[in-house]
């Protein structure tokens, strides 16, 4: 019979080594920049490879906009392509654009991604109870 401390070590095994599997086919091996490090020096980077969980979202006619967050900030991300629905995982390759806007005398800027290519999207885990 094996012992309990045995089992949670086999199990604590698994899950690692299935965690690393996972992290390591949705990084593609690109070198994942952090979004945080994008907002506190956006000069220093022109392309990026970013992933991240999916919130808000901004169709526009022709393109639209998602909101990309990690576990250092989030950002928008401008696409021509479908928007992800919320709270999908998104690996994508962007551009870093900054916006200049006058607003009420003040010069207020934004940094921004401009998607140039969406490598992989994981779909919404669903919860047994969500259909209830």
């Amino acid at each position: 019979m094996i012992s309990l401390k045995t089992r949670v070590f086999q199990l604590g095994a698994i899950l690692t080594i299935g965690g690393l599997t996972a992290c390591q086919l949705f990084n593609r091996n690109v070198p994942i920049t952090k979004i945080g490090d994008i907002q506190k020096n956006w000069q220093g980077y022109s392309e990026v490879y970013l992933q991240g969980k999916t919130g808000d979202r901004a169709p526009f006619v022709g393109s639209g906009a998602y909101e990309l967050q990690d576990a250092t900030g989030k950002i928008w991300v401008v696409t021509t392509q479908p928007l992800p629905q919320p709270g999908e995982r998104v690996l994508l390759k962007g551009q870093v654009q900054y916006k200049n806007i006058s607003a009420g005398g003040k010069e207020v800027g934004e940094v921004y991604i401009q998607e140039r290519e969406q490598l992989e999207r994981q779909p919404v885990e669903k919860t047994p109870d969500a259909g209830k």
